[in-house]
């Protein structure tokens, strides 16, 4: 292969437009209303049955009509800014560092980090500055 090919190639590739531009507002009514039959037909069920139990019990036809509802609720989360993949699932809000600390029963970040954050090992002594 010539040595100019690999860059051209590059060149080329970086400058092709973005393939993910939103989506106009009746498309992303159809995909909900696509989505929505699909959810009635018992897709979501069957895929949160797992990928292995899928394979081994679900005709191809349901396999690809499982990877037709993962596209469309890709399409509503990232070209509508709708948020069907990934829901948050946090439950209460994480504790700051002092209440971790206490919990685990570890001192506290100011005692491990004293000085210049070597433990007990103190800060070096300056010179006072000589006034002229």
């Amino acid at each position: 292969m010539k040595r100019w090919f690999a860059p051209l190639l590059t060149l080329i590739l970086s400058t092709a437009p973005a393939a993910a531009a939103p989506l106009d507002p009746q498309a992303c009514k159809d995909l909900n209303a696509e989505r929505d039959v699909m959810i009635g037909a018992g897709l979501k069920a069957d895929m949160d049955r797992g990928p292995d139990w899928a394979k081994a019990n679900l005709p191809e036809d349901r396999l690809k009509k499982i990877e037709r509802l993962i596209s469309v609720e890709e399409q509503l989360s990232f070209r509508c800014g709708q948020l069907v993949t990934a829901s948050p699932q946090i439950k209460e809000p994480p504790k700051p560092p002092e209440e971790k600390a206490a919990a685990a029963g570890a001192k506290p970040a100011d005692e491990v980090f004293s000085g210049l954050g070597f433990g007990d090992v103190p800060a070096p002594k300056r010179k006072p500055k000589k006034n002229p």
